[in-house]
């Protein structure tokens, strides 16, 4: 079955909205004019190190951008920067005049389970400038629910969308496998032992297992050659035959694991009645995703933009 995530990935919706001309925002320079509207050099730095920590975080892990060895990725984002500024003030403008708003308690709401102060720090951006961000993320979901409301998915275009994405509702054959993960051989050994005695291997999983599918008994669900997993351990568990039990530790780089063999199963093609929803709800976000995407194509063609970073 195709998942769907829920992604503020997209930068796009990581747009900064403009605050009050006051401070040093009023004493700052003006990088560009949209439909007369300025935007600060304050606020374009501001939304950098958004874009900055949000890249960080997603594709550095721990580790940090460095101003000489990742030039070029900091110029990408310095530019994306520049954009999202544009499409946040075209935002508003349009928020504006179709008297869309987001009140103070909208984001006080959004932000209750956050740990903003954390956020604050590693990041680098002032709260003011935050919760603007929020703000504007909001305002963005408003505007495409609006934009997007009339867009229905009919029985027949489902039905189409599910023939030719087919794939999407099959489940693959396989084998359903278990396993018990370690940190060192000797724990490996040791539960080996018990499970040899008879103990439940699910029981052992549960209580040993430093896999998060330890809470549904070390089930991994079913895997093929296809499945994306370590080599070696795709190896070990595709040989068992149902029932079986892996007779030694196998190693791989995230410890020792003890591996089950559970039913073969066979390729299971999900009939569109019992995933009509799913099939609705794909195709529909697709149309919206769609038409919202040119409605923002049409904002930035048909706007007066002056670039004055130079």
């Amino acid at each position: 079955m195709k998942k769907r995530y829920f992604l503020a990935a997209v930068l796009l919706l990581a747009l900064l909205a403009a605050g009050c001309q006051s401070g040093s925002q009023a004493q700052s320079k003006i990088i560009a004019e949209v439909n007369g509207d300025k935007i600060t050099q304050t606020e374009f730095d501001q939304h950098l190190k958004l874009l900055k920590f949000t890249y960080e975080k997603q594709v550095l892990g721990t580790g940090k951008l460095d101003t000489v060895k990742d030039k070029e990725t900091i110029s990408k984002l310095e530019e994306q920067s520049y954009k999202e500024m544009i499409l946040q003030k075209l935002l508003e403008q349009k928020a504006e005049k179709e008297k869309i708003q987001i009140k103070d308690s909208d984001v006080d709401e959004a932000l209750k389970d956050q740990d903003i102060e954390a956020f604050l720090e590693d990041s680098g951006m002032e709260e003011k400038y935050f919760r603007q961000e929020m703000k504007t993320q909001l305002l963005y979901w408003k505007i495409r629910d609006k934009v997007t409301a009339k867009i229905k998915v009919d029985d027949a275009e489902a039905q189409k969308y599910y023939q030719d994405n087919i794939d999407y509702y099959t489940e693959p054959a396989g084998m359903q496998v278990s396993h018990i993960l370690v940190a060192t051989e000797k724990e490996a050994l040791d539960i080996l032992a018990q499970l040899k005695a008879g103990s439940d291997f699910a029981e052992l999983a549960q209580q040993s297992s430093t896999c998060p599918s330890k809470e549904v008994g070390g089930d991994l669900g079913t895997i093929n050659e296809e499945s994306n997993l370590d080599a070696t351990f795709k190896e070990a568990a595709l040989k068992l035959q149902p029932g079986e039990i892996t007779q030694e530790p196998v190693k791989t780089d995230y410890g020792y694991h003890l591996i089950k063999a559970g039913d073969k199963v066979e390729t299971k093609v999900h009939p569109f009645e019992e995933v009509k929803n799913s099939v609705v709800a794909d195709l529909e976000q697709q149309k919206k995703d769609k038409a919202f995407g040119e409605y923002l194509e049409n904002l930035n063609k048909n706007a007066e933009v002056k670039d004055l970073r130079k």
